[in-house]
């Protein structure tokens, strides 16, 4: 059995590269997957390191592809999960996935200093 299939919601936080690069979050659906890759259809949030309120939507509706290979951490979403809905809550100390009911802790991809 896979670990994913066409169709799962996922959550990836892909892997930062330099101390100061902005924490980049991708939520999306998965529409393709083999062994080295993942295609996925959903959008994106990008966090500074610097900002201390909430992060919007980056973008609209796109198609990115990630390799298993680089690093990025991957969260696998209940089926039932709409995924338009969902918001990045922020505070200093904390940082969250919610749509009001579902809510996924985020935390530990704040870069603090």
């Amino acid at each position: 059995m896979p670990a994913l299939r066409q169709g799962d919601p996922v959550v990836i936080i892909e892997r930062r590269l330099f101390r100061d690069d902005n924490t980049r979050i991708f939520v999306g659906i998965v529409e393709e997957f083999d062994d080295g890759a993942i295609r996925a259809r959903g959008f994106g949030f990008h966090v500074s390191p610097y900002e201390v309120a909430g992060a919007e939507r980056r973008s609209e509706d796109r198609v990115r592809v990630f390799s298993l290979s680089a690093g990025d951490v991957v969260y696998v979403l209940d089926r039932g999960q709409d995924i338009a809905g969902l918001q990045l809550r922020r505070s200093p100390k904390a940082m969250s996935l919610t749509d009001g009911t579902f809510s996924m802790d985020l935390s530990d991809f704040l870069l603090r200093a």
